[in-house]
Formats: C-alpha cells, sequence, structure tokens
C-alpha cells in the first residue's frame, strides 16, 4: 500500500483526551501518509486501538472528531466533520458526519482530529483552543437542550465564535438514537453518537482557534479553488437549490415528483410508500412547511447553502423558530402519516433541542403507532397518548418522554429492537431496523437505495452509496435505472468508494457527488489534493484508496460482531409486505433478485459471496496485508 506525502492541508497534530483520568495530551498525526485524513485515519485507530470484546459502554471506547485536509482551506465546502465510535446499537462499526463551522475551528485550533475515551464521574465539557485543551465542569449545562447549552457557553466564554458539539437531554439520558449537535442543527445522527457522549458524561465540546492551514501550493490552489467556485455555481441546480433547498426541490407538488417521492419515503411505519399529491402538497406545497422559511443558510465556506431558517408567527405552535428542515423532515412526519406543516416543523426543530436522532427516534415511534392501530398497545400503555396515524400532538408528546426516558419514552428508548422484544405479540414482523439500528429507509422501489442501506458498515444509513435517479446521483453521463436490480451494484460500488473519499478529505457530498448541486467529482479531488496536499494521484488510484478505507469499516463488523451475508438482508417487512396504494401498489422486494444483486456487489468488492466476508485475495491486492492478519488472527479471514 502507498504511502503519501502529505505537503500541505494536515496540522500534523492529533489531541487525545482521557475523561477517566481527567488528561489532556498532543502527539503527532502519524497516520496521514497511509490514510490521509478524515474517516480513513479514524477508522484504522478504531480497528487498532480497540480490542474485539470492547462494547460501546465500555470506558476504553474511542469517540473522535476527525476534520480532513481540505477542511480550513478556501476549498469550497469544507465544513464536514467525521466522528467514529464503537456503534451503540450493534458494538459494530459507529460513525456520523456533520456540517457547520465546527471542522475549520478545529484545523486553526491545530488539530487534525480530538479523540476522547474514558468516562467522566460528573458533567464536563471539553475547551479546545490553540494547541491546548481543558477539561471543564459541565454540572451547570446538564440537563439543557442543545440551543441552552450553545447560548449558555457562548456567554460564559464571552465569545459568539466559538463552536460547539453537544448533547440534549436525549444524550444525557442514554437515549440509543441520541444526536450531537453543532450549530443549534447540524446532527451527527446515526450510531448512537451523542448517547456515546453522555455514557460518557460529555456535555460538549468547544473549539476556538486563530491559527491557519498551510497548503502545498497556494498559487495553484487558488485557481483551483476558482474553478470549483465557479464550477459549483454555473450548475442549473445550485441557484434553484440555494432559495429553496434540496427539500423544496424534490418535494414540490408538480407531476415529475410523485414517483421521486415514493421511492424515497415510507409511510405509516412502511407500511406504504403512498401519499397522495394533495396530502404532500399540504405538508410541502407553498402553503406548507415552505411558507415558514424566511431564509437559506450555509455551512463553512459554501457558496450554495441548503439549510433553511423558519419560524411560525401565528397560532399553536407560535414562536417555533430555528434552523433546519431537511429532507429527513418529511421522512420522519411520513412515518406517522403526519401532514399537519406547523406540527411537522415543530417536531423536527424539537429534535435537535433534544439532541434526539430524528431518523432513529422517529422509527420507534411510528412502530408504536403501528402497534397502537393493531392492538397490541393501549391507551393504559401509552400514558394516554392516543397513537393514530396522523395525530400530531401524540407524537410530539411521544418525542419528548422518549428524550426524557419517561414513562412510556423509556419503552422506546433503546430502539425498536428492544421495544418489540420487550412488548413481543409478534411486533418484530413490523419493527424495522438494519443490523440491529432503527432503519428510516426505503428499500422496494430504488435497488441502488436498498442495496446501499442493507450493506451499509454502520448500519442502514443511506449515505454509504444509497442512490436513486441519475439526474441527481451518480458518476456524470452514466444513466441507469433505478428500479433495475442489475444496475444497482456497480452504482453503489462506485459512489460509496467515492463517498469515503469525501470524507477522507472533508468536502461536502452536496457540492460532490451525492445530490443537490453535484458540480466536483473525484478529477475535481485530485486536482485539489494536487495543489493543496502535494499529493499527486490518478482517479483510479484514489477510487482505489477509497476502496481500501471501506474495508476498514467492514473488517471491523467482521471482527467485533462476526456480522455475515444475512445481516445485508433487509428486513422481512420489504420482501413479504407489498406496498397498499398508489401507482406502485402491491410492489414488494425480490428476495432471489436481491440474492442476485448482493452476489455481484460482493463480486465487485472481491468478497466470498457465502459468508459476505473478505478475502485474503483481495486485501492482499489492495496492499493490506496487515488487515488481513487482523482479521485471520480473528478466524473471520476467507483463504
Amino acid at each position: 500500500m502507498p504511502e503519501f506525502n502529505i505537503k500541505g492541508g494536515i496540522t500534523g497534530k492529533i489531541l487525545r483526551v482521557d475523561l477517566s483520568a481527567g488528561k489532556t495530551r498532543v502527539e503527532d498525526n502519524v497516520y496521514a501518509k497511509r490514510w490521509i485524513g478524515g474517516r480513513a485515519i479514524q477508522s484504522w485507530i478504531l480497528l487498532n486501538e480497540t480490542k474485539p470484546d470492547t462494547k460501546w459502554s465500555d470506558p476504553e471506547n474511542l469517540l473522535m472528531f476527525g476534520a480532513g485536509p481540505f477542511v480550513g482551506t478556501l476549498i469550497p465546502a469544507t465544513c464536514r466533520t467525521t466522528l467514529d465510535t464503537i456503534h451503540v446499537f450493534n458494538n459494530g462499526k459507529g460513525s456520523s458526519n456533520l456540517g457547520g463551522h465546527f471542522s475549520p475551528q478545529v484545523k486553526y485550533a491545530g488539530f487534525d482530529h480530538i479523540i476522547v475515551k474514558g468516562k467522566s464521574d460528573k458533567p464536563v465539557y471539553l475547551y479546545v483552543s490553540d494547541g491546548k485543551a481543558e477539561i471543564r465542569d459541565a454540572s451547570h449545562l446538564w440537563g439543557k437542550t442543545t440551543y441552552e447549552t450553545e447560548e449558555t457557553l457562548k456567554k460564559e466564554l464571552n465569545d459568539n465564535k466559538i463552536e460547539v458539539a453537544c448533547i440534549g437531554p436525549s444524550g444525557e439520558n442514554l437515549v440509543r438514537g441520541s444526536a450531537i449537535i453543532v450549530d443549534c442543527a447540524r446532527a451527527a445522527g446515526g450510531s448512537g453518537m451523542g448517547c456515546i457522549m453522555g455514557d460518557k458524561k460529555l456535555k460538549a465540546v468547544v473549539v476556538r482557534g486563530h491559527g491557519s492551514v498551510k497548503v502545498a501550493h497556494p498559487e495553484k490552489l487558488m485557481e483551483r479553488v476558482d474553478q470549483a467556485f465557479k464550477k459549483i455555481m454555473s450548475q442549473p441546480t445550485a441557484k434553484f437549490f440555494r432559495r429553496v433547498t434540496l427539500a423544496g426541490m424534490v418535494y414540490n407538488d408538480k407531476e415529475q415528483f410523485d414517483a421521486l417521492f415514493e421511492m424515497m419515503h415510507t409511510t405509516r411505519n412502511a407500511q406504504d410508500v403512498h401519499w397522495t399529491r394533495e396530502q404532500r402538497t399540504k405538508m410541502l406545497g407553498k402553503e406548507g412547511v415552505p411558507k415558514y422559511q424566511t431564509k437559506v443558510q450555509a455551512c463553512a465556506i459554501c457558496p450554495v447553502g441548503c439549510q433553511p431558517f423558519s419560524e411560525i408567527k401565528e397560532g399553536k405552535y407560535a414562536g417555533t423558530k430555528g434552523l433546519g428542515w431537511w429532507i429527513n423532515g418529511c421522512l420522519w412526519n411520513a412515518k406517522m402519516d403526519i401532514t399537519d406543516p406547523d406540527g411537522g416543523l415543530y417536531y423536527y426543530l424539537k429534535a435537535n433541542q433534544l439532541g434526539l436522532d430524528g431518523d432513529d427516534s422517529s422509527v420507534a415511534i411510528a412502530w408504536a403507532f403501528e402497534a397502537y392501530e393493531k392492538g397490541l398497545l393501549t391507551k393504559e400503555d401509552t400514558d394516554g397518548l392516543e397513537l393514530t396515524w396522523g395525530n400530531t400532538a401524540a407524537a410530539i408528546a411521544l418525542q419528548e418522554k422518549v428524550a426524557r426516558r419517561e414513562g412510556f419514552g423509556d419503552f422506546l428508548a433503546d430502539g425498536v429492537v428492544a421495544a418489540a422484544k420487550k412488548l413481543g405479540k409478534g411486533s418484530e414482523k413490523f419493527a424495522i431496523h438494519q443490523k440491529g439500528q432503527d432503519s428510516l429507509d426505503p428499500y422496494r422501489l430504488a435497488k441502488c437505495w436498498s442495496l446501499a442501506c442493507a450493506t451499509s458498515p454502520i448500519a442502514g444509513r443511506h449515505m454509504r452509496g444509497s442512490l436513486n435517479v441519475d439526474q441527481a446521483f451518480g458518476p456524470k453521463g452514466v444513466k441507469f435505472n433505478p428500479f433495475s436490480y442489475k444496475d444497482a451494484p456497480p452504482m453503489v460500488f462506485w459512489e460509496l468508494r467515492t463517498k469515503e473519499i469525501e470524507d477522507m478529505l472533508g468536502i461536502c457530498v452536496y457540492v460532490g457527488t451525492w445530490s443537490g448541486v453535484y458540480a466536483l467529482e473525484p478529477s475535481d479531488y485530485v486536482d485539489l489534493m494536487d495543489a493543496a496536499l502535494g499529493i499527486n494521484i490518478t482517479v483510479d488510484d484514489l477510487m482505489l484508496q477509497g476502496q481500501r478505507t471501506y474495508n476498514l469499516e467492514k473488517a471491523f463488523n467482521t471482527i467485533h460482531v462476526g456480522f455475515t451475508r444475512e445481516a445485508d438482508l433487509p428486513h422481512r417487512r420489504f420482501f413479504e409486505d407489498p406496498i397498499l396504494s398508489g401507482p406502485q401498489k402491491g410492489v414488494t422486494l425480490d428476495k432471489a433478485k436481491y440474492n442476485e444483486m448482493l452476489d455481484a456487489f460482493y463480486e465487485l468488492h472481491g468478497w466470498d459471496k457465502k459468508t459476505g466476508w473478505q478475502t485474503r485475495e483481495t486485501l492482499e491486492k489492495l496492499g493490506m496485508s496487515d488487515l488481513a492478519k487482523m482479521l485471520a488472527d480473528a478466524g473471520r479471514l476467507i483463504e
């Protein structure tokens, strides 16, 4: 495997924090020469520094924040922070990624990564600034929402330019589906990131830097930065995206978006995928949620912007305001058949305040709605809440109960698998999860989406290779049928490697390859790496690096959990229960064809089709003989 002579883009320093000992230290970043940055480095560290029997709640578990080598430069949309840990739902690989302004401050403070281990015996927060760090008391912050926490810290430190990554009551109460929130709206969701912070009694990480990031070839970089900005803003979708966000673009009431809505959603806890255009327009048309939008905000150095700021000035939810309303907002509400725009927006913004991962928590809540519909739960079980489809007030009340582990909320707080196990009565048949984690996504229609979600190393999340329609996803110029089983494996294989690259570098997928503007792609990353990092690499070699880093996460899951092919199959509902209404009525995911698709996907990776495990031959071709040895030592390598 090659070593890279990196001449710019990194600080060369890693901050290590031991909460059990109450100590911090700084070490050299010796990992960049092999893994470059971001999640790639953190995946390698997690694999090497946690034993196979380490659980998410053990003090030895690591929580890592990584700022890739593009972050802190002038390259557009280089705002992403990668977080890695052990997954709270299955003890496999946990990972997430968020935007905002936090990541550049990590670099300006002098670090490429912040790595936290151990547990504090009292609430603390970490203050990081200009090459130093302090562990400070956070007892007065415990119990506060994410909004309140950020506001309090800015006042206490008398600095509005600090960046805060914090948890709310949900994370404090160890609700499995909890997120870490930055800028009151950017969420590190999935894997239970907020639960990990709460378990470590770490309320917040505060960063403030006054440094800069050196680059290899400043003049060349400025030329390529200028080209990148022009390329982004020349895309037809850029101005529209900036004005109405991706959610508005995808969910307007035009007829051509009917099919896209059904490919991207499930309704009534995945019993269906269909909303009538009247229902969708009520929620997402001009008189729905979009009417509350007052402006669109951007993350650090992004020329586009995708996060709407909204405010409700009248009615039951008057006074509700905040940043955020992304595609997921509609996904959450559709799960419970909520078409009330006021209540739906309130539910979304409240999740951010409470520090809930809305993807995970909404799945558990929707499961409870279906159990109520089927008579498996009664009002006596649900603290008097009538969990009938479309009951916005009940959903909001239950969301708060989950975050605070109050009453019936505590029943749901460990996720849908645990809740179904406690309830029994056949409720596991509609407890939608992937590898143990609550799964929000649709699986029946868009085959690239279902394949990527099911095989994702971080358990059913859609940001690891999921694709939908060729106009907005996948390599440019490549046409594919989103309904085709045959087209899915090569498309997902391309996208998952590209996403690894984007998270390694710290650039946002929404100006990259995944959706939205789609301006920059691997050839652009190669040019920018040459100028910023001083690395001369081909597109093929860069894609190979993405493949290597994906294999790190695959190996972690195999060694720590023993996931096999069975774990890469979608939930039984998508094979057994047909879509109930609309133009796709009667459709299911075909299990035989899905398995053929999975065979083709494994073949592209060079993995064993029977077990889904990695082979020595493939890993040695990738230059990863040390990874092959780890798997062989665990007895989980195909020779």
